[in-house]
């Protein structure tokens, strides 16, 4: 049998560190999404009052219509409940597959911090293709946002002009 191994141990705390580094950045990035939407609907509120007049909606305002829905798109697209992040491990099958396994002995710690760095890699992985979905969601929403601000400021020059 290998002892335990200092190796194994540093590979599963750096797992678990990517893990939680994964996990905080979905959090900030639903943070900033609400910020966006909230930022969105603050600018629709603010000029689209002024740039919507009674001679009906211009290009350019309907321009800013369309992307604060693309923006509400994008920001649903952060911030809808998944159930596929992998972000800890089952208490249950932790104990039952190293600790109380059906068959044979208790893993050994250092064949414990192994499988579970494995493990966390992989679940890393698979929330990192997640993650740019969702960067390039976020991402979109904020380009959105820029085109409908310009769009207002642009139904309101026209208005100014007519």
């Amino acid at each position: 049998m290998q002892e335990e191994s200092g190796g194994h141990e540093l590979a599963y705390q750096e797992a678990r560190r990517g893990l939680d580094d994964q996990e905080r950045v979905v959090s900030e990035m639903r943070a900033r999404a609400g910020a966006l939407i909230a930022a969105a609907a603050i600018t629709t509120s603010f000029f689209g009052a002024q740039a919507i007049g009674d001679d009906g909606v211009s290009a350019a305002a309907w321009l800013a219509i369309l992307c604060f829905i693309g923006v509400g798109f994008c920001v649903l697209a952060v911030l809808w409940p998944r159930r596929d992040w992998e972000f800890d491990l089952n208490p249950q099958r932790f104990i039952a597959t190293y600790l109380e396994p059906e068959e044979g002995e208790p893993l050994e710690l250092w064949l414990i911090h192994r499988d579970l760095a494995l493990h966390m890699g992989a679940s890393a992985d698979k929330n990192r293709r997640q993650l740019r979905v969702l960067m390039i969601a976020f991402r979109a929403g904020a380009i959105l946002i820029i085109l409908e601000v310009i769009g207002w400021v642009a139904a309101l020059n026209r208005r100014d002009v007519d």
